[in-house]
């Protein structure tokens, strides 16, 4: 697949909102660094495991009680921020929408084995559109100052004393 540069750059400016409106960035213009590596393993993840599945493990949130780090779920309500029309964008609840609601566009309410709705979701139509929207969503990330959580820092420090 091949991804034109200006569409991209196009891309950028709605990707710097997503990041802004779903929470992934805070309102000090920061980032936390475990946010970083979720987006940079969606794009490989789908390429490697496929759509569907990448889209079921991002969807952990800790508020479900599951025990991950950060909130992986962001990226999917980032991802469905960039899909939508600009119009829509403004009627939703970003905080409270669930996480589920992009995977429930993509197989708009087939059920069945994954490689079934596959078959059916015209998958390849929706890889092509969000990996460009994950470009995107990783340039506007480099606007964003990356912060180290709590955790991380007095994990090196315990590390570093050995």
């Amino acid at each position: 697949m091949i991804i034109n540069r200006h569409e991209i750059q196009r891309l950028i400016p709605t990707a710097i909102k997503a990041l802004e409106t779903v929470g992934i960035a805070n309102a000090k213009g920061e980032v936390s660094k475990v946010n970083e590596g979720y987006i940079n393993a969606m794009g490989p993840s789908i390429i490697q495991s496929g759509l569907l599945p990448t889209l079921i493990f991002y969807n952990k949130s800790k508020r479900e009680g599951n025990n991950t780090e950060g909130e992986p779920c962001l990226w999917l309500k980032a991802l469905y921020y960039m899909h939508l029309p600009e119009e829509q964008r403004e009627e939703i609840n970003w905080r409270e929408l669930a996480p589920t609601t992009l995977i429930k566009e993509i197989i708009a309410g087939q059920g069945g084995n994954l490689e079934r709705i596959a078959e059916r979701a015209n998958i390849k139509k929706w890889e092509g559109k969000l990996l460009k929207y994950i470009v995107a969503l990783k340039l506007a990330l480099r606007t964003f100052e990356i912060k180290e959580d709590k955790e991380d820092k007095k994990n090196k420090k315990e590390g570093g004393n050995e």
